[in-house]
C-alpha cells in the first residue's frame, strides 16, 4: 500500500500527539484516543485548506 503525503503527515502528527499525551500522565490507551480525535481535526482542517486552494487554482485556470 501506498502512503501519500496525507497519510504520512497522518502518522507523524498521530505518534507525536500520542508522546505528547503520554508525557502528561495519560495511559496509552487514553493517549491514542485523544491524539486520533486531535489529528482528526487538524487534518481536516488542512485537507479543507489544499481542497480550497486547488479549487481556486484550477478555476482560474479553467477561465
Amino acid at each position: 500500500m501506498t502512503n501519500t503525503m496525507i497519510q504520512r503527515e497522518r502518522q507523524r502528527l498521530f505518534r507525536s500527539l500520542t508522546r505528547q499525551y503520554k508525557a502528561e500522565g495519560y495511559d496509552v490507551k487514553e493517549s491514542k484516543r485523544l491524539a486520533k480525535l486531535d489529528v482528526d481535526d487538524i487534518m481536516s482542517d488542512k485537507e479543507n485548506f489544499v481542497d480550497n486552494y486547488v479549487r481556486e487554482v484550477w478555476e482560474d485556470f479553467d477561465e
